[in-house]
């Protein structure tokens, strides 16, 4: 958002109380015609991309205040998209850096002392260790496979939001795909906590397997080292799980599971439909449509 100014400025100008200030947004074409987002913020606001705006109204290039709440609508959606991708910045970064491979040779570790642990415990048992370990690898595969999906999302999105900073007109259809990449990014990072809390007990199981096995003296001094690496994998995955909880606001690993299970997908939208319904100024003045 920038200081308003010409046409944009004196479209909601009449409605500023005191010190507020006013802000727009760059163009936002749809169907060929182009419009601002503008903003009445109050007078001690911090500005950012953020939709901390007082009130809000889209304004056609000839100053007119558009009226029609579906086409109000797709600017504050485009609007709203821009306002995610700042505020999630810092998290599409850290996902970069993450080495989702790294969990490969992890799978071949556990296949392979996974095996060892299981002649030693004797049919019953082994069979019920199997499981476990089973589903241990299965979290590790999906991991990465959720991984690589994330990082080409995510170096796209941040390919196409260098773009946007660059304050050139926003077209809706490019908007939309990035949209939609957006969604699958942050539907992928959810799925991701998700297999990390469902996996909870056979992490646990697949951790005991393996310090009972390093009790017991089942393995010799180059495959010690690989239980360890396991083992420490594990671990994190256990400070991983904690923090997921923490981040749910949930007290129990129960709860954190529904709470993921639960999130709305289009959180754009609805963040949107929030918005039109609270902050759209043509509602306040009754002249919507």
């Amino acid at each position: 958002m920038s200081p308003a100014k010409g046409v944009f400025k004196t479209a909601v100008a009449p409605f500023k109380r005191g010190f507020q200030q006013i802000y727009m947004s760059t163009d936002l074409i749809i169907d060929g015609e182009s419009y601002r987002l503008v903003g009445i913020y109050p007078v001690s606001v911090l500005l950012r991309m953020e939709t901390n705006f007082g009130q809000f109204v889209v304004v056609d290039q000839a100053g007119r205040l558009v009226s029609d709440r579906n086409l109000t609508r797709r600017c504050l959606r485009m609007y709203q998209l821009i306002v995610t991708l700042d505020n999630n910045a810092g998290y599409l970064k850290k996902n970069l850096t993450a080495a989702p491979h790294s969990f490969v040779p992890i799978i071949q570790y556990v296949e392979r002392l996974g095996n060892q642990v299981r002649e030693r415990l004797g049919p019953e048992a082994g069979e019920a260790a199997q499981i476990h370990l089973d589903g241990y690898k299965e979290y590790l595969q999906k991991g990465v496979e959720l991984g690589d999906r994330i990082i080409s999302a995510g170096k796209d999105i941040m390919r196409r939001l260098e773009t946007i900073k660059e304050g050139k007109p926003l077209l809706e259809q490019e908007m939309s795909l990035l949209d939609k990449t957006m969604l699958d990014f942050m539907d992928d990072s959810r799925k991701r906590v998700l297999i990390l809390l469902e996996s909870h007990t056979a992490r646990v199981e697949t951790k005991r397997l393996f310090a009972k096995a390093l009790a017991n003296q089942w393995f010799g001094t180059d495959e010690k080292k690989l239980v360890r690496s396991v083992v420490a994998l594990l671990e994190h995955s256990f400070q991983m799980e904690q923090m997921s909880i923490h981040e749910c606001r949930a007290q129990t690993l129960a709860q954190a599971i529904w709470t993921v299970k639960n999130e709305v997908h289009d959180f754009i939208g609805k963040h949107t439909d929030e918005l039109l319904q609270q902050k759209w100024l043509l509602v306040a003045e009754g002249k919507s449509r």
